[in-house]
């Protein structure tokens, strides 16, 4: 007997991703980057809900190398396999491809150094069809031009437009080598928003998700105009090789730039609204700015530690089409693009910001965690970090390394430096703000807290009772709905002004303990006084009670259960979540016995639990007592 694999279910899972539709263009992105090329280009297909991809990297070759058992061209079409080394290239895993698989026909068209021809395969319905038994042999071309042409079938006005960039000239001047992907009728959500880049390019989906999620934006590629300073340029863009990417729009191609989009430093040293974090009156006000970076060596790997720090306002300002609250504009958010985020292999991947700032060996820049802190920075930890996958998340081995109690302390050594340099005390300025703020934050959060309770007082019901020898008698107020704790402080606190004589006496019992051995309390058993363990009673307390559910303990482990209000029916059942059930029965107003227990195997246990309404009890062990109704607008 074998395992049976379904490929097709598993293809189904990997070509679609409703989360992130432009998945699929980061992922041909970071293709073409490791097949080294130079020129990539995108152009949709807006009347066929397609588009073209096309780099002049080394092409799929259908040989394969001696040290692999695949072809790149077979890999292409393949699951779980690749002709990349791990630390060599983000696609390694050979997932990404596949969501090229996403669509009702695809075209794949390469040529290598070594062939004399192009070569290409049409597959239809690639979901249902591309199975084990589906022939993938490409068959060679010495038109290309006419290959593209019949696969599009008959054009509309913009498919037209973009099929005269790829003629007879473009494939004798620029495919000398490389691959060109054409998809048609692709499965995605709202094609036209994330797919087109129609009126201003720059303010469209796809633009920006390429500045800020593909390998083109990659977040090692820093300038001295961004601030950073040139000897840390040196240092961290010396192996960053990049590529021109070119997407047509308006019936031409525009450029996108390489890197990710660091704001520069462009004329603020001479506006006088750019004030450091210690002299703006409100810090969300902020224009302020500085950058920092560092090379890190760590287990054999190098890192890179990079951290751009723009205020609120000024992020606000020039990120012009990134989307913020209520206002999408690009459809890339602004506060996706703030806070702590690790990247690999220069993409940006993930956000790291809550993990991180909770190691105590960063207690001192705990702060930075904070909501209201991560609008005023961006912080990328850059590596050869092992991913997921689908590549939006990190492995465990990435986790590993990122929790390392040695990794940490590189990061607090590249803060504290950060605090130190003699260019700026914008840093240092921004963590002494974050804190004052947010230490007055939550005092006036504490303080806000107190007033409005205290208001509350006088709209809940209250009780005096009366003590003997005393004349005004004693003020309460009653618990609301989930004041559990004060249900039992009443019962302790009240119990001990019950003498001997008062004929409900034995429903008082001696609170001992709170919030111990998984119970609300223990009591001495009134009429008692040791601590034997037959003198001791378990204690429940709850604000309401009744037999509408199940009990949160097990009925067997309680011996008491004070509730300010119960209501439980006579003769009927109850049972707990721990599968038993026993009988209500009424002693007296306001108390019942629950006994007959038994789990559910019909197991019987000699055991009995008192439940009382702490309300009742207090108005007749205190007959004096008046309650004062609560006043119904609070």
């Amino acid at each position: 007997m074998n395992p049976t694999i379904n490929f097709q279910h598993v293809l189904a899972e990997l070509s679609v991703n409703r989360a992130d539709p432009c998945e699929v263009v980061r992922e041909l992105i970071s293709n073409s980057y490791d097949a080294g090329a130079n020129l990539i280009r995108y152009a949709p297909l807006a009347d066929k809900e397609g588009f073209i991809f096309f780099d002049d990297g080394e092409g799929l070759s259908r040989d394969a190398a001696a040290d692999q058992k695949i072809s790149a061209y077979e890999a292409f079409f393949s699951i779980g396999e690749s002709t990349k080394t791990k630390g060599d290239g983000i696609g390694y895993k050979c997932q990404g491809s596949k969501l090229c698989f996403a669509c009702q026909r695809f075209l794949v068209l390469s040529r290598t150094e070594q062939d004399d021809q192009w070569v290409f395969k049409i597959v239809e319905n690639p979901r249902d069809t591309l199975t084990q038994a589906l022939d993938i042999s490409p068959r060679k071309t010495a038109k290309p031009w006419d290959t593209l042409s019949n696969f599009l079938g008959a054009p509309g006005t913009q498919t037209r437009r973009v099929l005269n960039e790829f003629g007879e000239r473009f494939f004798t001047d620029r495919f000398g080598r490389g691959t060109l992907i054409a998809l048609l009728g692709f499965d995605t959500e709202n094609y036209k928003r994330h797919f087109l880049l129609n009126g201003a390019p720059g303010e469209s989906y796809l633009y920006n998700y390429v500045q800020c999620c593909t390998r083109h934006g990659d977040v090692r590629q820093l300038t001295a105009n961004q601030g950073f300073r040139p000897s840390v340029v040196k240092a961290i863009v010396q192996n960053v090789r990049k590529a021109s990417l070119e997407v047509f729009a308006n019936q031409g191609y525009v450029e996108i730039p390489f890197g990710f989009p660091y704001l520069t430093k462009d004329t603020d040293a001479a506006d006088p609204d750019v004030k450091s974090p210690s002299e703006v009156s409100k810090l969300s006000d902020g224009r302020f700015y500085d950058r920092f970076a560092k090379k890190i060596n760590f287990g054999g790997n190098a890192y890179n530690l990079i951290l751009a720090i723009d205020g609120n306002r000024r992020a606000h300002e020039k990120y012009a089409a990134l989307g913020r609250r209520g206002d999408p504009r690009s459809g890339i958010r602004l506060a996706d693009q703030r806070g702590c985020f690790v990247a690999s292999s220069g993409i940006k991947v993930c956000s790291f910001t809550t993990d991180l700032f909770q190691s105590d060996i960063l207690e001192d820049y705990k702060i930075f965690g904070d909501a209201d802190s991560v609008t005023h920075y961006l912080f990328v930890i850059e590596g050869q970090f092992d991913l997921v996958t689908n590549r939006n998340a990190l492995s465990r081995a990435a986790f590993k390394v990122l929790h390392e109690p040695e990794f940490l302390r590189h990061i607090k050594t590249f803060f504290d430096e950060s605090q130190r340099t003699a260019q700026s005390r914008v840093f240092t300025q921004l963590i002494q703000r974050l804190r004052r703020e947010h230490s007055a934050e939550k005092r006036d959060q504490q303080i806000h807290q107190i007033e409005t309770a205290k208001a509350a007082m006088t709209a809940r019901e209250r009780f005096r009772i009366s003590v003997p020898g005393e004349d005004s008698g004693h003020l309460f107020v009653s618990p609301d709905p989930g004041e559990e704790n004060m249900v039992g402080a009443l019962y302790a606190s009240l119990g001990r002004w019950v003498n001997d004589e008062n004929p409900l006496r034995h429903l008082w019992h001696n609170i001992i303990t709170f919030s111990s051995y998984g119970i609300d309390s223990l009591a001495i058993k009134s009429g008692k006084n040791d601590l034997a363990k037959d003198s001791l009673v378990a204690v429940e307390y709850k604000y309401e009670f009744s037999n509408r559910g199940p009990f949160n303990h097990a009925l067997v482990t309680i011996d008491l259960i004070v509730a300010w209000r119960a209501t439980l029916g006579e003769n009927q059942d109850i049972r707990d979540e721990y599968g038993c059930t026993g009988v209500i029965e009424a002693l007296e107003p306001g108390v019942w016995r629950i006994s007959g227990i038994e789990d559910e195997h019909a197991g019987q246990y000699p055991h009995s639990v008192t439940v009382i309404s702490l309300r009742e009890l207090i108005a007749r062990t205190f007959p004096d007592t008046r309650f004062v109704a609560a006043r119904t607008n609070r």
